[in-house]
């Protein structure tokens, strides 16, 4: 027996299209990311979210007749004093290249760092194995789910890019259970 675990990233907000960094901060969901989110078509047992509000409305969108759970551990990384700054703004910083280009090599100033998410992604997934739900959705963020993903596929940090979901889209991981 097994558990189906589909990770979604939260839908287009107004932040992404403008290229804003969101962090912990938040903006509305664009109308297309509300027309992405209501586009799924999946019935779960049991929703969790994030508890910034770019996922939970993504998730209540996506599932709207479904039992919600939100948490902190599901949040995308906190950029510090980036937050809010457009990606423009941030292309002369050695250290912004460096999270972009050589994440392994990233070192945190005002940052929340690429271990530290994957840490609390991690203890996230692996709590997921006490619940008796076979079909679990979870409404997280872009890196944060990058971070999960580079941990579950034992992958080095450095290809942590090569794991950046789409808007409302998700991957699916298997947990077998006893």
């Amino acid at each position: 027996m097994s558990k189906e675990i589909r990770y979604y990233r939260h839908s287009e907000t107004k932040w992404n299209k403008e290229g804003r960094l969101q962090g912990w901060l938040d903006s509305e969901l664009t109308e297309h990311g509300i027309k992405l989110a209501r586009e799924v078509q999946w019935q779960p047992d049991i929703v969790f979210s994030s508890d910034l509000n770019r996922a939970i409305t993504t998730a209540k969108w996506m599932f709207p007749n479904q039992q919600l759970i939100t948490t902190a551990l599901l949040r995308e990384i906190h950029l510090g004093d980036w937050q809010g700054k457009m990606l423009d703004e941030l292309q002369q910083d050695p250290n912004y290249q460096c999270y972009q280009n050589a994440p392994h090599l990233f070192q945190v100033q005002s940052q929340e760092s690429f271990q530290m998410v994957t840490k609390r992604m991690r203890f996230f997934h692996d709590q997921l194995e006490q619940f008796p739900f076979e079909r679990i959705a979870v409404v997280s963020h872009g890196v944060a789910l990058a971070c999960l993903q580079c941990k579950l596929n034992q992958d080095s940090i450095n290809n942590l890019w090569d794991y950046m979901l789409p808007s409302a889209t998700y991957v699916v991981y298997e947990m077998k259970t006893l």
